[in-house]
């Protein structure tokens, strides 16, 4: 009997045990609305922390006790919570929620609204389109995604500076890129360097990357675009360009998970630069005569009899018509390509790793990125370590707070560039196809194909011309909440953006140009303090109504301080210390300014289709006169979702009509308002500078600027009209918008006599008009189960006007020489590209020589403008299950370049238009003679391009449009089915290929490079590093 008693409890006990057992149980989740599988589910054992995710097919596998329950979850559906039955496969279909459906964007100030209630434009770009680009700088990674933004990157040296504008100009020579905000936070995009221009123009060195370079891709969670003043008034005088408004990734709240999330990214990256646009074809010489580059008695060789061996010109003989004599000599002259063998495969290795978690009432999220970049130019590198920490707590039931900071390290070793012999271009882009310049560096240093007067050896500035940086850089913030009343709220935001950057110039002695050497060593401390209090209320005040909004206070102070040692005439080669020097010079660059505003916002929601937003914002900047310096900006917009009033139909899903007008503006540079002295730097134009302090005296000059106090603010006034539009259950949705946005009382300085004692005099003057359309659309053509098809385009069209400039002046000069140079022009606009010209009749028809040739006009003129006609993107995915197919296509129609590499390229023969040599070619247009239609054709030879071609330069404005494949990506994340019995969450693999078509008419294949950096002057090309194109291999992990 006992052992029967034994022997049912251990049967009953086996029982039970088999009972509760983990079986594996399978699913699919779909959507209730269209059918279709939802990825990213979180599918959770009730009252347990176990639980798995959908993958991109709505497909899971979790393993459960018998008899569990499953609760899934998905934002934008309703719960839905199911026993486990007898099968192991469940299939479950979501309800949509409609409460949480609409989109949910961050407007100005860092607060959270409704996309259906605004009144103005906005769009975002989500975290995956920005990481999916692979670019190492933000603004790159915007290129084509945004309607209205023009985005021009300044060359393709590893750390290069970009340029961002939304809707045009909007001040004559003040800023115009919009204003970064990260994490409710503003944060400085200059572009620094560690000497002034006085000292030396960017002409003659190039520039070096913009500070938005120092954001690291991997930790954004969204960037949203407030393109008009009514999105943007809100941060008055800083808001007039627009605002980018970047949000980091938050840690997810988790109370059921033990360990913390774990995501891993590693990519690497495989580029080349564009070297296209030179001729191949003929060899160093001239008259067709070779020569072949080397010194008088170190076995240099002239086929002309007598003549020299070394030239900087490339007219010499064809490469397959060497004659005997040369042959016999010294042999076939070796032919190569300069530019492909000067230029390396460029690569860059991008690794993130990021912890996050969270309890029930905290959350963070922990991320380490490095990046390594090595240009394609030996030598250049850019490198990025960073660190980026978020920390959200509920402290209390009414108090909660978020603390986020990011730290960035890089470092930046970059070669000049520009209009100097120090520029690695100014050799390499005119060297010879028959001259190994890189044999000839290791032979014999710094030997070229022209004598010493002429240009370096290109592989000789890597080894002793180097413009390295450091950078250090913290942006950290807190927010903090405190709950009034359940309507009621204190917001105190509160950030820091500072950072240091350590620039150098070492130049070794033996550069030709600068034979003896010289350095300097620049520590530049940038600081922003910015502080926001917010009272925020949200009341419903009946069934039908709802009132919101809040007051706010902000404090804004900036800090800059340059200084640097130079140090010419080094006594040691290679040692770039300022004790080496023979002459020093200590510059100094001190800048501080503050502003305080005082603001409000209020929301008036009527029965949620009718929403109507005001504004207002006062502001107080130092840089303005006392009494002159407060400054107002409002604000009206209003959305009226019309849709809500019309019957529910499957064909017309959503309909809004949104206005708005606005005004915001810039204030003045620091110290306009007050006379300054700059360090005296007397010369007589013939024996040179006499640098200060001189035998222990020093010098100043009063600024030749007469400053000024009575100016005020620049005024923007824009006005928006804009109409949203979905079909077929959202599958296809319109975003139109029409803008006219006016820019009055520009802050310029006009020229005036010499005789009061100044140059020129700061002054309140000139109008711009900005008039445009932007389009957006998106489609869904196919969805079915398994595949998709996706498709977006925007296109922005804007019109410049420059209305009026002050009385006097009829232009402002913006960069280049003085001839050419790149203008704002009361008669032909902005960005006008002005110098010697053509001479033509009323008709416009060239008026041409018995020559043949055309003749030059006796004045200067406009010859180009670089504002392009219209911009836009077409982005096509297609999605099988896991399988992913994404292209990016960039179009900028019109807008001109002015191509200054032409004009020493084709006087020294290396110019591929150079390759038609020899040849005829009719100019079209009237004999001045007699006023017939030129008949007579004119010999491309040496001297044609030698002596006329550039006499106008007209012949270097090249069309700086294009249409360029600036994406596409192959991804494929392994199904859920695979990953369910292993640690991971998700795996993908991805590669992207980056800039692999390009259509241009432009001479050396992408146009899109400027020596002038991100400043208002654009479309300079000139000893400008080639773009690159490449390919990214890519892969993800989440764990």
């Amino acid at each position: 009997m006992k052992r029967l008693v034994q022997s049912l409890f251990i049967l009953l006990f086996m029982a039970g045990t088999a009972m509760a057992q983990d079986r594996t149980v399978t699913g699919t989740v779909t959507g209730k609305d269209d059918g279709l599988p939802l990825p990213g589910v979180s599918v959770l054992v009730q009252g347990t922390k176990n639980g798995t995710q959908t993958g991109a097919d709505g497909k899971f596998v979790l393993s459960v006790p018998s008899g569990s329950q499953l609760t899934f979850s998905y934002l934008g559906y309703l719960p839905q919570t199911v026993a486990v039955g007898a099968s192991n496969v469940v299939t479950i279909s979501l309800e949509p929620d409609s409460k949480t459906l609409s989109e949910v964007v961050v407007t100005a100030l860092g607060i959270s609204r409704e996309k259906k209630t605004l009144g103005y434009s906005t769009q975002t770009v989500k975290a995956d389109d920005i990481v999916n680009s692979r670019e190492v700088n933000i603004v790159n990674a915007l290129a084509g995604k945004v309607a209205g933004a023009q985005i021009n990157n300044s060359g393709g040296q590893a750390g290069s500076s970009s340029r961002i504008v939304l809707r045009g100009t909007t001040s004559l020579t003040g800023e115009n890129q919009p204003l970064f905000i990260i994490d409710g936070i503003p944060m400085d995009n200059s572009v620094n360097r560690g000497i002034s221009a006085s000292t030396e123009d960017v002409l003659f060195n190039g520039t070096g990357g913009n500070r938005a370079v120092d954001i690291d891709p991997n930790t954004i969670a969204t960037v949203n675009i407030l393109k008009g003043a009514a999105g943007s008034a809100l941060y008055g005088s800083r808001g007039a360009n627009g605002v980018i408004i970047i949000t980091t990734k938050r840690g997810q709240k988790d109370a059921t998970r033990k360990i913390p999330r774990v995501s891993f990214s590693s990519s690497l990256a495989l580029d080349d630069a564009f070297t296209k646009g030179y001729q191949a074809s003929y060899l160093q010489g001239s008259l067709g005569l070779y020569k072949n580059g080397l010194p008088p008695g170190l076995g240099g060789y002239s086929e002309a009899a007598g003549g020299a061996p070394q030239s900087s010109a490339s007219w010499g003989p064809h490469k397959d018509s060497v004659s005997q004599a040369v042959i016999t000599a010294i042999g076939m002259p070796k032919v190569l390509d300069p530019r492909e063998s000067f230029y390396r495969t460029g690569k860059v290795w991008n690794n993130s790793v990021s912890l996050s978690g969270g309890g029930e009432s905290s959350s963070y999220i922990l991320t380490y990125s490095n990046l390594n970049q090595e240009g394609v130019v030996p030598t250049n590198t850019y490198k990025r370590n960073s660190v980026t920490a978020n920390f959200t707590g509920q402290l209390t039931k009414d108090f909660n707070s978020s603390t986020s900071i990011n730290y960035t390290n890089s470092a930046n070793n970059r070669m000049p560039e520009g209009n100097t012999k120090r520029s690695y271009l100014y050799s390499l882009n005119f060297a010879p196809i028959s001259f190994d310049s890189k044999e000839q560096y290791g032979l014999a240093g710094n030997r070229s194909w022209t004598n010493a007067a002429g240009f370096n050896n290109p592989y000789w500035l890597l080894d002793n011309i180097a413009m390295p940086s450091k950078v250090d850089r913290f942006v950290v913030s807190n927010e903090s909440t405190l709950t009034l009343t359940p309507w009621l709220k204190l917001t105190n935001r509160v950030g820091l953006d500072t950072y240091t950057d350590n620039q150098k110039e070492q130049v070794n002695i033996g550069t030709i140009s600068i034979p003896k050497g010289r350095m300097f060593d620049a520590l530049i401390n940038y600081r922003q303090i910015n502080n926001d209090l917010l009272l925020n209320a949200d009341r419903k005040l009946n069934e039908d109504m709802n009132i919101s909004g809040f007051v706010g206070f902000n404090v804004n102070q900036r800090t800059f301080a340059r200084r640097t040692v130079r140090g010419l005439d080094l006594s040691i080669p290679g040692f770039y210390d300022i004790t080496s020097a023979q002459t020093t010079e200590a510059l100094q660059n001190d800048e501080k300014r503050r502003s305080l505003g005082l603001y409000a916002s209020v929301s008036f929601d009527y029965k949620n289709y009718l929403f109507i937003n005001a504004t207002a914002r006062n502001d107080w900047s130092s840089t303005l006169p006392v009494g002159e310096n407060s400054f107002f900006y409002p604000s009206v917009s209003g959305s009226f979702v019309f849709s809500e009033l019309l019957p529910k139909s499957d064909y017309f899903s959503y309909g809004k009509l949104r206005l708005g007008i606005a005004q915001a503006g810039n204030d003045a540079p620091a110290y306009y308002t007050q006379q300054t002295y700059t360090l005296a730097n007397p010369s007589d134009g013939t024996r040179g500078n006499i640098a200060f302090p001189y035998n222990g005296t020093n010098g100043f000059l009063t600024s030749n600027s007469l400053a000024s106090n009575t100016i005020t603010p620049e005024k923007v006034t824009e006005q928006e009209v804009g109409l949203e539009l979905k079909f077929f259950k959202n599958r296809l949705s319109v975003d139109g918008s029409f803008y006219n946005k006016v820019s009055r009382r520009q802050i310029i300085q006009q020229e005036i006599a010499s005789s009061s004692g100044y140059v020129q005099r700061t002054i309140n003057a000139g109008e711009i008009s900005n008039k445009g359309i932007e389009l957006i659309v998106s489609a869904t053509p196919i969805k079915t189960q398994d595949f998709a098809w996706d498709v977006s385009f925007n296109f922005a069209k804007n019109k410049y006007k420059l209305k009026s400039l002050a009385e006097g002046v009829d232009n402002i000069f913006l960069a280049g020489f003085e001839n050419p140079q790149i203008r704002a022009d009361k008669d032909y606009g902005y960005g006008v590209i002005w110098g010697t010209r053509f001479a033509r009749n009323d008709a416009g028809q060239l008026l041409i020589d018995d020559d043949g040739l055309p003749t030059i006009a006796d004045d200067l003129g406009p010859i180009g403008n670089v504002t392009p006609d219209w911009t836009g993107g077409l982005r096509s995915t297609f999605t099988y299950k896991g399988l992913s197919l994404s292209g990016l296509l960039d179009i900028r129609h019109g807008g001109d370049i002015l191509n200054f590499d032409l004009y020493y390229s084709t006087f020294y023969g290396t110019a591929k238009v150079t390759e038609q040599r020899n040849t005829t070619r009719l100019w079209e247009g009237v004999r001045i003679s007699d006023g017939a239609p030129n008949t007579t054709k004119v010999l491309q030879d040496q001297d044609y391009f030698q002596t006329w071609y550039t006499t106008s330069y007209e012949t270097l404005v090249e069309d700086g449009g294009f249409a360029k494949l600036r994406e596409v990506t192959l991804s494929y994340a392994l199904p859920q089915s695979l990953l369910g019995k292993t640690p991971f969450e998700a795996v993908s693999f991805s590669v992207t290929g980056r800039n692999l078509w390009i259509k241009s008419n432009f001479s050396f294949g992408d146009p899109e490079g400027s020596l002038l950096g991100n400043g208002n002057a654009q479309g300079f090309y000139h000893a400008v590093t080639p773009g690159t194109k490449g390919v990214t291999f890519g892969l993800n992990v989440k764990f």
